[in-house]
């Protein structure tokens, strides 16, 4: 008398398919997959540093302002103080 011993545990089925290769067209859809996925963070990456870079110049752009008018009321203060410049 033979007794067959089989696995009645589930997902012995599901076991056995993940040890299976995967197809080319599937290796390559995942591939795919995951060189957008990077192409998508390196782009998130780029946009931040270009507008951190060109928003720079605005900040600058502004810091001389306020400097050109502190300095022009320094001048007017100076001339109402009777202080001339040497």
């Amino acid at each position: 008398m033979s007794t067959d011993i089989k696995d009645s545990s589930p997902g012995g089925d599901a076991e056995s398919q993940l040890l299976k290769p995967q197809s080319a067209s599937e290796s390559s859809t995942e591939l795919a997959a995951a060189v957008d996925d990077l192409l998508d963070q390196l782009q998130h990456k780029f946009d931040g540093v270009s507008s951190e870079i060109f928003g720079k110049p605005i900040l600058v752009d502004d810091m001389s302002r306020r400097l050109d008018e502190l300095e022009a009321s320094l001048s007017t203060a100076q001339e109402e103080a009777g202080v001339t410049k040497s």
